[in-house]
């Protein structure tokens, strides 16, 4: 039992650090506490869902789901990671001024598109017969945490730089994005 619990820990940490990837460019921006808990929830959920989605359809498009949740994630970062730098050096960019650009809907797209990874996992697991609900629980919880570390350490370091960063949290998504796409 204690190798079946510390094999869906690594499978979890490894979604995870995904999440925790995208997130430090995105902590780059100026963002309050209460958006990086509602990030890190956001993508927690989304890391239960998708292997739970993918639980449920079981293996019948194993081949094809793979190769197709991939490129979707490539071009959700991508196009999320485009948007921010073209909004940081827009015409009408102040940056004392500014609000951070990242609404529900920006947030959510961010939550599927690091977690559509997470989808394949969920058909093999169910194919493995390991213990759905605790490890559907770990996913959630350790990517939660992984996002908010993330989310904390960008925005410590834009602090302490004092100055914004979002152009480069941008191009960190972009190359994410062609990563996972190439």
């Amino acid at each position: 039992m204690l190798d079946s619990i510390a094999a869906q820990f690594f499978i979890a940490f490894a979604l995870g650090l995904d999440a925790f990837s995208v997130c430090l460019g995105i902590g780059l921006q100026q963002i309050r506490l209460k958006k990086i808990a509602v990030i890190g929830l956001w993508i927690g959920f989304f890391h239960i869902i998708m292997p739970l989605i993918g639980l449920l359809l079981g293996s019948l498009l194993f081949e094809r789901v793979a190769n197709v949740t991939e490129t979707m994630s490539g071009l959700l970062l991508f196009g999320l990671g485009t948007y921010m730098i073209i909004h940081t050096f827009g015409e009408h960019y102040h940056y004392q001024q500014r609000q951070t650009t990242l609404n529900v809907t920006a947030i959510i797209l961010l939550a599927f598109s690091v977690s559509i990874d997470s989808f394949p996992v969920g058909i093999s697991l169910g194919m493995s017969g390991i213990e759905a609900t605790l490890t559907l629980l770990m996913f959630g919880v350790i990517t939660t945490t992984l996002t908010w570390l993330s989310l904390l350490i960008g925005k410590k370091v834009q602090r302490n730089i004092g100055r914004s960063f979002d152009w480069l949290g941008g191009v960190i998504l972009c190359f994410l994005g062609l990563y996972i796409i190439f």
